[in-house]
């Protein structure tokens, strides 16, 4: 199983900098590496604090630059905010500056606030998706990016760098055709576990595999990536105050599917909402907290969950640097060695 970096790049002080959030996340990517993290993820998200980070890839590149072995890639492209014809050669780039360590998410977006304002239909981004996906599919296997479809009318021509493969292939959306399109290429599917127990998060899991089955796939064919939210602390204060940075987290991630998500300039605003989950019980049921619960909960999700992908992301709680990566540090030492010696159970629909 791949165990791998999330990192989001949010703002979760007013008196944080965008230059002081990147600079920490090289630095959390350097010490992944050194721990034994497989891989490493960098989000795309535009217009507030949410994420600083509007282009993963460049992130993608500078951080290649500082590592030798990581696997390295966007988690997500945002396809349908791009021209496939940008995407498709920096890849290409990328898969030559590193050596082959890219690994490509692709996610339809799902946010109105992105779509307004750069001007695509919303009701379209499965749709343009699709056609991206088969411009960078052509380009990266073929060299050649001649297409006639329904977004794009792209005249033949070669791009100069390309790997003659595509990359490990990852997918954040639910439309049952994309689902089904990643599993025949073998890729994996994306699912944010959020703050939920593993028996909680199971009907997200066996969706996947029905719209699979519906397909005329096997259960094998499920590759399941998880995100999940980590931070180890034995310190009492530490903890509650990475439970109170989750809830605002999750707070946030829910009103930035609103039309117009409640912010101050780009900072985003932490709006209650019914049903969220208490600071008790984040501290009782999510991984936070010593690394015998962390390991804990987290086993407890993959022996129900069967995931073949972790990404872990430890930079929501709002606490200093020196904090977070030091909470990095123990998971790498403490956890991940335990992690490493679970065993893969098949995939199987809820009873």
């Amino acid at each position: 199983m791949d165990i791998a970096l999330f990192n989001l790049m949010s703002q979760n002080r007013a008196d944080e900098t965008p230059a002081e959030i990147l600079g920490m996340t090289v630095e959390m990517v350097r010490l992944a590496e050194q721990l034994g993290f497989d891989g490493t993820w960098f989000a795309e998200h535009h217009f507030t604090s949410h994420s600083v980070c509007p282009s993963p890839l460049m992130m993608t590149a500078h951080c290649a630059a500082v590592t030798k072995r990581l696997r390295l890639g966007p988690a997500v492209v945002v396809l349908p905010l791009h021209h496939p014809l940008r995407v498709v050669q920096e890849l290409g780039m990328l898969q030559a500056l590193t050596g082959g360590r890219i690994q490509l998410g692709l996610g339809t977006g799902h946010q109105p606030h992105e779509f307004r304002t750069y001007g695509i239909p919303m009701a379209e981004r499965t749709a343009i998706l699709e056609e991206g996906w088969d411009i960078i599919e052509r380009g990266l296997t073929t060299g050649r990016i001649g297409y006639d479809g329904r977004h794009y009318a792209i005249p033949d021509a070669p791009i100069a760098a390309f790997p003659g493969q595509m990359p490990p292939l990852f997918l954040a959306g639910g439309e049952p055709k994309l689902l089904q399109r990643t599993a025949r290429a073998g890729g994996s599917l994306f699912i944010s576990q959020g703050h939920r127990r593993a028996a909680a998060a199971l009907p997200m899991r066996d969706k996947l595999l029905a719209a699979l089955r519906a397909g005329g796939l096997p259960d094998s064919a499920l590759k399941l990536a998880i995100q999940r939210y980590v931070f180890v602390t034995d310190d009492p204060a530490e903890k509650r105050q990475a439970a109170e940075g989750m809830l605002r987290f999750i707070r946030t991630t829910l009103s930035l599917r609103d039309q117009d998500p409640p912010r101050d300039g780009a900072f985003m605003r932490s709006i209650p909402f019914e049903g969220e989950p208490s600071i008790d019980w984040l501290l009782e049921n999510a991984p936070i907290g010593s690394a015998e619960q962390v390991i804990e909960r987290l086993a407890e999700d993959f022996h129900l969950l069967s995931p073949t992908h972790w990404s872990l992301y430890m930079g929501f709680t709002g606490l200093p640097a020196p904090r977070v990566l030091a909470s990095l540090e123990r998971f790498g030492k403490e956890v991940l060695p335990v992690l490493r010696n679970l065993k893969v159970e098949p995939a199987r629909l809820a009873s």
